[in-house]
C-alpha cells in the first residue's frame, strides 16, 4: 500500500511542476494583475451565483439579468488574459483526464478511450 502512495505523492509533484499546471498558474497570475480581467471574473461569478439562487428557487431571471450575464460572457471570450486562462486550464484537464483513464484501466482492465461494442 505504501508503495501506492509514494506512487501518487510522485504523481502529485510532477503535476505540480508539469507545463500544463505552470501555463495555467502563469495566466492566473496574469488575471491577478488585469483589473479588467477581474472586474469581468468578479461579476460573472456574482451573476452565476445570483442566476443559480433564482433557478433554486425556481424563478425566472429577470430577461434584463440574462442579458447583462450573456454580455459579461463575451467580455470573458474577449479578454486574452481570460481566454488563455481557459485555454490552459482545458489542457491541464485533458491530462488529468488521461491519467484517470490510465488508473480506471488499472482498476476494471478496460480501456476507457475505447468505445464500448454496441
Amino acid at each position: 500500500m505504501s508503495n501506492v502512495l509514494e506512487k501518487a505523492a510522485e504523481l502529485a509533484e510532477a503535476l505540480e511542476v508539469c507545463e500544463e499546471m505552470k501555463n495555467m498558474k502563469d495566466k492566473e497570475a496574469a488575471i491577478k494583475q488585469d483589473p479588467e480581467a477581474s472586474t469581468i471574473l468578479n461579476s460573472y461569478f456574482q451573476m452565476q451565483n445570483e442566476l443559480y439562487q433564482l433557478q433554486e428557487m425556481g424563478k425566472e431571471p429577470e430577461a434584463e439579468l440574462v442579458a447583462q450575464f450573456n454580455e459579461v460572457q463575451n467580455k470573458m471570450e474577449t479578454n486574452i488574459h481570460i481566454a488563455e486562462f481557459y485555454k490552459c486550464q482545458e489542457e491541464l484537464g485533458k491530462l488529468l483526464q488521461k491519467i484517470n483513464g490510465l488508473i480506471s484501466k488499472a482498476i476494471t482492465g478496460e480501456d476507457p478511450t475505447e468505445c464500448a461494442p454496441s
